[in-house]
């Protein structure tokens, strides 16, 4: 039996893990992972940055596969420093300022003509022409730290008095540090916004599942940015998904093979669709969270066929294969998420089969910020605690199985949207 080395603590991860672990063909690890991760998905307390440890123990378990969830340790060179001592899926350091710079990635797609929003950068020693810009600027528009801000870097901007306090908090380095010290600014794009993954081997890529998420805090898509408060799946007409293949997909990948390294991981492209044609709002190098706990169950292909496909660069001759079904994920915070988010409510949790997701036949929690409480509880560390996700016929009957399930999870303080795929 082939192993696979999930690394990452959240609930993406999680669901990466689940989805392995279906195929019966994979034994499967996961490092740091969470308290909410059952066997048989075995837990390893290595850190996801702690690079002589993850060495030892691939070395020493003969991992085949290790596949990297978050940002993070992809920028700091995780596939980098891992690459000659098992196979890694995710791209080589150099290419992830993708989603680690987006002043530089917004300088990649108006080079490599890709439809994206027009923007203006600054950064910190710029301080005043960004404040008389901000200022003289139409709104709408949007302001977002360059660097990697977990998702919360970004605001829609109604006027100077919102814009002009964010963007010196930012280039002052006292809301991000170094990550919003470079500004872009860019107009507001008003459109459907949708998340298109891709599976990339060097060579071609496989597209995944579809998806739209959810980033406001509050119904009706009010409050701050979060990291992602749900999502459903798919999205996307089959013509909308050929111009994106056209438009988007093929010049990105052809723009950075011209660098002269071809990208093999995880795309995430965040679209948005103005007058039926794609924008790219960003890129990002690795999976969604949430998105990830929908468009998993909806796809057929097993994770080991995915992952040998990836391994023997043949991604771009496998015929994805999707059930038909829809998939609705809500995911469940803690009090004062994300400003000042409060941990230490308990979760009375049963015994859940299927590596501690499974609630009900239709229905599965993929478990985040936990750790472990008293017999029988889950303890919530502050944030995202859980994403609960269902399946069903339609997208009102998985939307309906998502909200019944939650139920099965309270915890006090507990906050989730009610308006998951029904917005």
């Amino acid at each position: 039996m082939e192993k696979l080395l999930v690394v990452g603590r959240g609930a993406r991860e999680h669901a990466l893990a689940h989805k392995a672990l279906q195929c019966g063909k994979l034994e499967v690890y996961v490092t740091p992972g969470n308290a909410g991760m059952r066997p048989p998905i075995q837990r390893v307390s290595i850190g996801e940055t702690d690079i002589a440890a993850l060495r030892d123990f691939i070395r020493s378990r003969r991992i085949d596969y290790v596949l990297v969830g978050p940002e993070m340790p992809l920028a700091r060179g995780l596939y980098d420093d891992l690459k000659d001592v098992t196979f890694v899926v995710g791209p080589p350091q150099k290419l992830t300022f993708l989603e680690s710079s987006k002043a530089r990635a917004k300088q990649f797609l108006q080079q490599a003509g890709i439809p994206t929003a027009t923007a203006i950068i600054f950064d910190h020693t710029h301080r005043a022409e960004a404040e008389r810009y901000l200022r003289a600027a139409s709104y709408p528009l949007v302001v977002k730290a360059s660097g990697l801000a977990a998702g919360k870097g970004v605001l829609i901007a109604t006027s100077p008095e919102e814009a002009i306090p964010f963007a010196h908090a930012c280039l002052s380095g006292e809301k991000f540090g170094p990550a919003g010290q470079t500004l872009v600014v860019e107009e507001f794009l008003q459109g459907e916004e949708r998340s298109v993954f891709v599976w990339a081997d060097g060579k071609g890529y496989a597209l995944l599942p579809s998806a739209r998420d959810y980033k406001r805090l509050l119904t009706h898509d009010q409050g701050p940015n979060t990291g992602g408060m749900g999502a459903y799946a798919p999205v996307g007409s089959p013509e909308w998904l050929d111009a994106v293949r056209e438009k988007v997909i093929e010049p990105t990948f052809h723009a950075l093979k011209k660098m002269g390294t071809p990208y093999q991981g995880f795309l995430y492209l965040g679209l948005i669709e103005v007058n039926q044609e794609p924008y790219v709002l960003e890129y990002n190098v690795r999976l969604g969270d949430p998105e990830t706990q929908v468009i998993l169950p909806l796809l057929a292909n097993e994770m080991d066929e995915l992952l040998y496909y990836c391994r023997i660069q043949k991604l771009g001759e496998l015929k994805v294969r999707l059930r038909n079904q829809h998939a609705v994920g809500v995911v469940a915070a803690t009090a004062g998420y994300p400003e000042a988010p409060q941990g230490g409510a308990l979760i009375p949790v049963p015994e859940l089969d299927e590596g501690g997701t499974r609630l009900t036949s239709e229905a599965w929690v993929y478990w985040a910020g936990v750790e472990e409480g008293p017999e029988g509880t889950l303890r919530t560390t502050g944030g995202r605690a859980y994403t609960v996700t269902a399946v069903g016929a339609t997208l009102e009957e998985a939307r309906q199985k998502a909200y019944q399930a939650l139920d099965k999870l309270p915890f006090e303080g507990r906050y989730y949207r009610s308006d998951i795929a029904a917005l």
